[in-house]
């Protein structure tokens, strides 16, 4: 008698292929105003460490290469909401990332990562992190920085825009995300 074991073989792979999908970015970051400086705010998952990025947007660079100019702190963090001044001194204990360059998209294409040393007006940048979990990203430019008021953030309405809503009702949210 011959036993039917192809049943219990097929029954995990569903299991694993669910278990091994990458969990959806979540609304964790934001962007603040502080003394007229923007602000990442990043709120932590279960005090994983975290890191802080801001890049500019639509830098090509020359052909062959395209040109990367970021800026990333990251560390342990010292609560459960994590504030940085982008392009500033990042908290205690964390660090700036060394820029290094990788292969592009394409082949033969190689992406030069520059250290972001500053803002420009005109140009659009992107502030993301995570902690736990991928945050999606806020993009912004400097005049975006005059409609955020004391209390609130800039904060991600979906994955392609964003709204400025008060620092407690990002964080309210934030926090059921995690």
């Amino acid at each position: 008698m011959r036993r039917r074991r192809r049943q219990w073989i097929l029954l995990p792979l569903p299991l694993l292929l669910l278990t091994a999908c990458t969990p959806p970015d979540e609304p964790i970051v934001a962007l603040a105003v502080q003394d007229g400086r923007p602000v990442g705010v990043l709120v932590t998952c279960d005090g994983y460490d975290a890191d802080i990025r801001v890049y500019e947007n639509g830098h090509q660079g020359e052909p062959g290469k395209r040109s990367l100019y970021r800026w990333r702190v990251d560390g342990p963090p010292a609560s459960e909401v994590v504030e940085v001044t982008l392009l500033g001194q990042p908290p205690e204990g964390w660090e700036v990332d060394e820029p290094v360059d990788f292969p592009g998209p394409e082949p033969g294409v190689e992406v030069d990562v520059e250290l972001l040393t500053e803002l420009r007006p005109g140009v659009s940048y992107t502030v993301t992190g995570s902690s736990r979990r991928h945050a999606i990203p806020v993009d912004f430019t400097l005049a975006d920085l005059q409609r955020i008021g004391p209390d609130q953030v800039l904060a991600p309405r979906g994955h392609d825009s964003t709204t400025v809503v008060s620092r407690e009702t990002f964080l309210r949210k934030a926090r059921d995300k995690c």
